[in-house]
């Protein structure tokens, strides 16, 4: 009998210890790109749908307004397209290297129109661990986010108005969105804009704070929100008509003279949609001195892994 129990003992001290060098070791995977683990998707869909109905609140969207669809298609236009598309587009190539890939939530295949509008509602509020998906309850208001719940909800039937917000160059009396930037459409002009390196960034930061430069996040606020550069104020994203609204706004609390550092972080710096029109609409505001940072794969990348400071949230 000793025998049996030593040999469960040591079982489970095998398993353990095998369990423990395997993600220690770095044999687990990590990149986006490399196959899940065995029941990974399972255990984590389960866990997932399990806390959602237990904690998912119910209400009916079916009578919200097209006020309330026009606001909640706002909110989406500026926090979730970047991930989750928008109609008649194809996914933005930053969502298509996230693991998992975020769904196009007006594409017919993964619209979510047919959930109960709490499920939604629980996963915009709360966001989803160890996913690019962050929780809104610190950045929205209990109306806003249900607001965002019953667009995508009735994603298959939406009211122009909404549609209309969605597909800014269409949309009302607001100027078109600038279209995003090439490589072609970029390089010539990116010869002429000072650029400043993360590790020189940091050193200026860490200075007296009258020499500090202004910092404009120029991206997309679920990436603001999951990490910025310390003291950095979001003012985008730069690539449609409301974040060009909210950059001379911000911009406009600043003497022309100022050393601005602008910068997005979603992906390569010369394929960035976000800051080439930032700085040509900052040029056309009269800054005489304007700084790019230089971000040759993305802000996780090139700010986050060499370790240097951040913050989070608002």
């Amino acid at each position: 009998m000793i025998k049996v129990i030593s040999g469960i003992i040591v079982g489970i001290l095998l398993v353990f210890c095998g369990a423990f060098c395997y993600f220690y070791f770095g044999f687990a995977p990590a990149a986006t790109s490399d196959k899940p683990m065995p029941m990974e998707a399972y255990l984590a869909s389960r866990a997932l749908r399990a806390r959602m109905f237990k904690e998912a609140p119910k209400r009916d969207v079916s009578g919200f307004t097209a006020a309330q669809l026009v606001g909640g298609a706002k909110i989406y236009q500026t926090d979730c397209s970047f991930c989750h598309g928008l109609p008649d587009q194809s996914p933005s190539a930053a969502s298509q290297g996230m693991f998992p890939k975020p769904p196009q939530l007006f594409n017919e295949d993964d619209m979510v129109t047919d959930d109960p509008p709490g499920l939604t509602y629980w996963k915009v509020k709360n966001g989803i661990r160890l996913t690019g998906m962050p929780g809104f309850h610190a950045s929205l208001t209990e109306e806003q986010m249900w607001d965002v719940t019953a667009l995508v909800t009735r994603a298959d039937k939406l009211p122009q108005e909404a549609t209309d917000v969605l597909t800014p160059s269409d949309a009302g009396d607001d100027p078109p969105g600038p279209p995003a930037a090439t490589p072609s459409q970029l390089a010539p002009e990116w010869k002429e804009a000072r650029q400043i390196s993360p590790p020189e960034l940091v050193r200026r930061i860490s200075g007296p704070a009258a020499e500090r430069p202004v910092i404009l996040q120029v991206g997309f606020r679920v990436l603001y929100e999951g990490a910025h550069i310390p003291g950095a104020v979001f003012a985008g994203p730069a690539a449609s008509a409301t974040g060009l609204a909210l950059l001379r706004s911000e911009a406009a609390k600043f003497p022309r003279n100022k050393e601005v550092v602008i910068y997005c972080g979603c992906c390569p710096w010369e394929k960035c949609p976000n800051v080439h029109p930032a700085y040509d609409e900052l040029r056309n505001l009269r800054f005489t001195n304007l700084v790019v940072l230089l971000l040759p794969h993305d802000f996780h990348q090139d700010w986050i892994v060499p370790g240097y400071p951040i913050e989070r949230g608002k």
